[in-house]
């Protein structure tokens, strides 16, 4: 009798144990799943940070390409200014002739 009590307590230990094994997995699992959703988050938040930065570097792209163009058409427009301003001389100075040519006409 004394084996088959033996016997018992040991089927019932192993019972036990396999038992807590069970629980302790479940418990890893949900943990697993839990840190697997963390991940998953993660990674789209970096996904969600990598595009934003993608955005980022072309709308500063496109900024440089409009100041440069910004730029050019101020240079354009100084020298607009200045061969304005050369013309405008010339006109003066044209004008300046006209009327001397008309005051010695006038004067004869």
């Amino acid at each position: 009798m004394n084996v088959r009590n033996s016997g018992r307590i040991v089927l019932c230990l192993l019972l036990t144990v396999a038992f807590a094994v069970t629980v302790m997995s479940c418990a890893t699992t949900e943990k697993v799943k839990a840190l697997e959703g963390q991940v998953q988050q993660a990674m789209q938040d970096a996904k969600d940070a990598k595009a934003m930065a993608k955005d980022s570097s072309q709308q500063a792209a496109q900024a440089d390409a409009a100041a440069q163009r910004a730029e050019n058409a101020a240079d354009r427009a100084e020298r607009a200014a200045d061969a304005s301003a050369a013309s405008a001389g010339k006109a003066e100075d044209m004008a300046n002739k006209t009327e001397a040519i008309f005051n010695k006409q006038m004067k004869k």
